[in-house]
């Protein structure tokens, strides 16, 4: 899975930003060149400026169809034109004739169509042609309003079609991020169910669901979700934030059991690591995200340190020992067979790791 992430022109650019997620790896720049609220007359100049910050290293891609083509003097005809202005991709929210099309693809420019309406007629018709798809990708797009976004079967679908009859166009779609875009700032996601879920548990769910680019809609998310991103991408480590202190013992990185359980992510070196006799304490309920230790009333599974997946019933050889901080329960459903996961104490958090 590649992450990209979205810069707006009418927007002041936050280059910190835009730095960190250029180091950390991201290779695509989503940008629009037709939201209603902003004025046109900027995009240019704040594309040469997006263009000079990204030094080419990642591609940007811009939103348009062909009426703001045209208003932007840019054209599919003169590629130069859209090259000079400092666009990688262009992505067409509605499909230009598919003869302009074909040549501008077969001069090795990319374009990127819309996943969710026109790609696989398009797709069909070029490959009709005999033209190459490798400057091709398709995207879905975004829901800003509540209720609007995409039906998950639906999605799963049309992917399925897509990578069925073209296994190699890359396929783009979009998760919400930390900082809301305007002007009705309820995020930015491709699906409905992944409004206000965990950005790195939906954009997990479109690569599951034959993504290969999720790319961060709203204009940013945060720093530990950033680092988040940045572990489980490369490395397929989940980082959880926790209330337990950073002096806590039990905190620090694990793996899930190879055989997985239903109801609990298992540490596999707890009862290796941990050799302290556990008395009984606070064996209380275990909601959804509870972090607990076995005592000396379970024999010898004393010291196994595990983490509720649902809600479970107090047991008196469980020790409650703290709880997943509710904006990374989502997280849990990324733990698999052998998946590693580091438990983050509060102050850890504070500091950015």
């Amino acid at each position: 899975m590649e992450i990209g992430f979205s810069v707006y022109l009418g927007e002041p650019f936050d280059e910190d930003y835009i730095e960190t997620m250029l180091d950390q790896g991201c290779r695509y720049i989503f940008t629009s060149l037709q939201i209603p609220e902003e004025d046109e007359k900027v995009y240019l100049t704040r594309l040469a400026q997006l263009a000079q910050i990204n030094a080419h290293r990642a591609r940007i891609i811009a939103d348009v169809n062909t009426d703001t083509l045209a208003r932007l003097d840019l054209s599919l005809e003169e590629p130069q034109s859209i090259e000079d202005a400092g666009i990688d991709i262009v992505r067409l929210d509605e499909g230009a004739e598919i003869d302009v099309l074909a040549d501008y693809v077969e001069q090795k420019h990319a374009v990127m169509l819309n996943a969710s309406t026109d790609a696989f007629r398009i797709l069909r018709a070029l490959s009709d042609r005999a033209i190459s798809q490798e400057n091709i990708l398709v995207a879905h797009n975004y829901y800003p309003r509540p209720e609007t976004g995409l039906d998950r079967s639906f999605f799963q679908h049309i992917n399925e079609r897509l990578k069925g009859a073209f296994p190699e166009i890359q396929i783009m779609a979009f998760v919400q991020g930390t900082k809301l875009r305007g002007p009705i700032y309820r995020g930015l996601p491709t699906l409905e169910a992944h409004r206000n879920m965990h950005p790195l548990a939906a954009a997990a769910e479109l690569e599951s669901d034959l993504c290969d680019i999720a790319c961060i809609g709203d204009s940013q998310i945060d720093n530990f979700l950033i680092q988040q991103f940045n572990h489980y991408v490369k490395q397929r480590k989940v980082l959880l934030r926790t209330d337990l202190n950073q002096d806590s013992p039990y905190l620090g990185t694990y793996h899930n059991r190879l055989d997985v359980a239903r109801d609990v992510v298992r540490a596999e070196e707890a009862r290796r690591q941990l050799k302290d006799e556990v008395i009984p304490q606070n064996a209380v309920e275990r909601p959804t995200g509870t972090i607990t230790l076995d005592n000396h009333l379970y024999g010898r599974y004393m010291n196994e340190l595990q983490i509720t997946r649902t809600d479970l019933p107090a047991d008196a050889a469980v020790n409650v020992l703290g709880h997943i901080e509710p904006k990374d329960i989502d997280c849990l459903n990324l733990i698999a067979s052998g998946t590693a996961f580091q438990l983050i104490g509060r102050e850890e958090e504070d500091h950015g790791l």
